[in-house]
């Protein structure tokens, strides 16, 4: 069992120690929207592995944490699992980072691809970027992770479609091994762009939308990785 489960709440620190003193956000957040009081369990991580228990500790004009244990590691048990996705539109990809994150992915990869819709003009990159890790790190704060995700800025889907597992009816099953996987647009991958594709996985006989089909994929290969379904066979 996760002992992350039973804390009152979990957040992402700069260092870990005997005292952690936490930024104004963080403090505001556990002081007054989670009402946590003296005594409190908070688990801490530093978002690269390493976490530690701790005890909320109110001064009366600050919130700090107290060590409640020793720090531990905790090593990634398989090679980062990277979702490459289109950009849906609207609220959607908010979504699709959050759920993405939640369900186990470790890096989000985001696509500029032949068909592609949404487009970030260079100027609003770098805002609605951040906007989009907050989302990932609150997701993973909620989820208990100590591994923080990495959301990386569009880039074009050439750079990444030799080395991903793409989406796309006719192409083979998902497979454990594979660690980067990619999901165009609604309007599908361009013929150019399938040329690249080293590989092909298919997802079903339905046609799914783009945040759904990063969801499917991210479920699969999490669940195969933490032999959910039980292939083991298949891991070993």
């Amino acid at each position: 069992m996760n002992p992350r489960r039973h804390s009152s709440a979990h957040v992402f620190v700069d260092h870990l120690g005997d005292t952690i003193d936490l930024s104004d956000e963080t403090a505001h957040h556990l002081a007054r929207v989670l009402r946590l009081r003296d005594g409190d369990p908070v688990t801490v991580s530093d978002g690269a592995g390493h976490w530690q228990p701790t005890v909320v500790t109110d001064t009366g004009t600050a919130i700090r944490l107290e060590s409640a244990g020793d720090v531990v590691h905790e090593p990634r048990r398989h090679e980062p699992l990277t979702l490459a996705t289109a950009m849906p539109k609207g609220d959607r990809l908010d979504w699709l980072v959050q759920k993405a994150t939640e369900i186990g992915v470790d890096r989000i990869a985001l696509l500029h691809t032949d068909r592609s819709v949404v487009r970030w003009k260079p100027d609003r990159v770098e805002r609605r970027l951040g906007r989009l890790q907050r989302i990932s790190d609150e997701a993973a704060r909620q989820s208990r992770r100590v591994w923080r995700v990495a959301v990386d800025a569009p880039v074009p889907a050439d750079i990444v479609l030799a080395g991903a597992a793409v989406a796309e009816p006719g192409g083979r099953e998902l497979r454990p091994a594979d660690s980067v996987v990619a999901v165009g647009p609604e309007g599908g991958w361009s013929d150019t762009e399938l040329q690249r594709a080293s590989v092909r996985i298919d997802l079903g006989p339905n046609v799914l939308r783009t945040e759904t089909a990063a969801l499917v994929i991210i479920t699969l290969s999490v669940a195969f990785r933490h032999r959910i379904l039980g292939l083991r066979d298949e891991l070993d």
